[in-house]
């Protein structure tokens, strides 16, 4: 028999029935032969067509847990070496009225070499991602590719908000404070804010006479002859008793 009956009120991740008893239908899932709640609401099972929902307690439906592929935008929480946990408060373009728990791993951020998740990413960074898992709590995310990334960032310094230069380099407009994030293509654009590609980090240079002396110096060393004192030199190495007899 099933766990549940029509009308209860369940949670995510709350069994309902096996899967030989009822088929899954919105807002459940099955695992392993067992159907779960994918979301919070009323328990609504249909005898006629062996299928079990779970719905809003008005009989409408109601979100359920996220699938993969589907695009989460969230708040970043907090930032380790090797992760960052996000609050996703929005699925495809629609609101989640209470936040999930997201987690996106330093390996599913970009597809460069990264040190340390501090360097990409900061706590109260708004990110666009992409979910990797299938009606799991915390959700798996990615922010690999163009589409995906940071979409709003503040100084860390000041907490104005930071102004996209070039690439993944960012500046704050106010304390001149620079660092660098990983973003999405159309970082800040919703929010009104430009990226500003003259002020870019300067690449560092070296003037015209350093290279002349770098090119001065190769050249010494490739043109240079031994002289007949060093050859001498060589040749008393090699033969130590030359040297006696003289």
């Amino acid at each position: 028999m099933a766990d549940v009956k029509s009308g209860d009120t369940v949670v995510p991740g709350d069994t309902l029935c096996v899967i030989e008893e009822f088929s899954a239908g919105h807002g459940t899932y099955e695992s392993g032969g067992i159907v779960f709640a994918a979301t919070s609401g009323g328990v609504s099972i249909d005898l006629k067509a062996r299928s079990i929902r779970v719905l809003a307690h008005d009989g409408k439906s109601k979100l359920s847990l996220p699938v993969e592929g589907d695009i989460m935008v969230g708040e970043v929480i907090n930032v380790y070496d090797q992760r960052a946990q996000i609050s996703i408060v929005k699925r495809n373009n629609r609101n989640f009225f209470s936040p999930l728990d997201g987690e996106v791993h330093i390996s599913n951020v970009t597809r460069r070499f990264v040190k340390s998740m501090h360097d990409i990413l900061a706590p109260l960074d708004i990110v666009r991602a992409v979910a990797m898992n299938t009606h799991e709590i915390p959700v798996t995310l990615s922010l690999v590719g163009p589409d995906y990334g940071v979409l709003f960032a503040k100084c860390t310094k000041c907490g104005n908000p930071l102004t996209l230069t070039v690439r993944n380099h960012m500046i704050c407009l106010r304390c001149d404070y620079r660092t660098t994030r990983e973003v999405a293509n159309d970082y800040g654009l919703m929010f009104g804010l430009e990226p500003r590609q003259d002020l870019a980090p300067r690449r560092r240079t070296y003037g015209q006479h350093g290279d002349d002396r770098a090119q001065d110096r190769r050249y010494e060393r490739r043109d240079r002859r031994p002289s007949d004192s060093d050859s001498r030199r060589r040749d008393s190495r090699r033969h130590p008793d030359s040297r006696r007899r003289d």
